[in-house]
């Protein structure tokens, strides 16, 4: 097949999903060409069969911001007209499947829609007033929509309330990438040997609630030796360094940036933390699981459907610091129990969420969709 991929080439779980998904159809001989502002994180456009096309922005005075929704519009209908796609796939609804759908119907070519809708792009910004009548829009002209989570199909029915059937299709990790490692090193250059290392990993946005991170491990600290390593970055940042200074505690937090293979370093945590307010699947959860890294989150949204409360990890409300901090604890003062406890994590991962089966998934989407 020839495969269009259009997806954010940002660090997050919607970009490195599409990233992951078109690179490994390229491995099965399909025809990949991934459609972005930038090359997507992780994307060697070397790899045999892979493909990029640059959405070159239009800039015109009498506007004071890019018209990025026309541009990646225009760079589909070459796209697609040049290389004669079989389909598109939209990874994350705005604008993407609104653009895809006006390609289409600009271009007259008969390609395929599918959508596979990732979490904010309808528990957040999919709801602004002013784009859901687009975003609803966009969704339904699609051939097949998709989503990471049975919470995300849910919600999407009950809020956007769109027309089309909703196939789950979960996020998955590669197991031979995200394994299990001597810490050795790599370990020593992060903590002390008898300092435990708490790590999370995300964009350092609010639903990901990064002072709440800091909140928890403040309580940490108070019951045992840990550094704090903080992998990502975003508008939180700042926030987060004023309140390190404030509980005085920046010697115990170690801010790494924005790092490109975190597989190195996920092995050398004790313990991932994760108390996301909104959380469509929790890919860092299930990365951390297949390192046998124990997990501590919270319970919101499709985090459950990833994390086995007790066995893999351990769950709290959001916003529940004082239980969370126990838990993080918890993992921390019982090293057999945290040993059992990732083994498990790895097992789940790789029986539940392993790359193979869940590529083979939407194969099986694209060729329903063809037929």
């Amino acid at each position: 097949m020839n495969i269009g991929i259009v997806c954010y080439p940002s660090i997050g779980g919607s970009g490195l999903i599409a990233t992951e998904l078109g690179v490994n159809l390229a491995k099965l001989d399909h025809q990949i060409h991934f459609i972005s502002y930038s090359v997507p994180f992780k994307l060697s456009v070397f790899d045999r069969n892979v493909n990029f096309h640059s959405v070159d922005p239009i800039n015109y005075p009498l506007f004071n911001q890019t018209l990025y929704t026309f541009s990646l519009t225009a760079k589909i209908i070459d796209v697609v007209r040049e290389y004669k796609l079989d389909l598109v796939h939209a990874h994350y609804s705005i604008p993407h499947s609104l653009c895809a759908h006006l390609a289409r119907e600009v271009s007259g070519c008969d390609f395929k829609i599918i959508t596979t809708l990732h979490g904010t792009d309808v528990t957040i910004v999919g709801q602004n007033k002013p784009l859901f009548s687009l975003n609803k829009y966009g969704i339904e002209q699609s051939d097949m929509v998709t989503t990471v989570s049975q919470f995300q199909k849910e919600h999407t029915n009950r809020y956007i309330g769109i027309a089309n059937e909703i196939e789950v299709i979960y996020n998955f990790v590669d197991a031979d990438i995200f394994r299990p490692v001597p810490k050795g090193k790599c370990r020593e250059s992060l903590a002390s040997p008898d300092e435990k290392i708490i790590m999370h990993i995300s964009n350092f946005r609010s639903p990901k609630d990064p002072e709440g991170v800091i909140n928890i491990f403040h309580e940490v600290l108070k019951k045992i030796e840990a550094k704090l390593v903080l992998i990502g970055d975003g508008p939180g940042i700042g926030e987060i360094k004023t309140l390190c200074k404030e509980f005085k505690i920046c010697d115990n937090v170690c801010f790494l940036g924005k790092i490109d293979n975190v597989e190195n370093l996920i092995p050398m945590a004790d313990c991932i933390l994760q108390p996301s307010l909104r959380e469509s699947f929790g890919m860092g959860l299930l990365e951390a699981m297949s390192c046998e890294v124990p997990t501590v989150s919270s319970n919101v949204d499709g985090i459950p459907e990833v994390v086995v409360d007790g066995e893999t990890g351990l769950m709290a409300n959001p916003g529940d610091y004082k239980t969370l901090s126990e838990h993080v604890i918890k993992i921390c003062s019982s090293v057999d129990w945290a040993k059992k406890m990732g083994k498990n994590g790895r097992r789940v991962a790789i029986e539940r969420f392993n790359k193979d089966k869940i590529i083979s998934e939407y194969l099986k989407c694209y060729e329903n969709v063809l037929s």
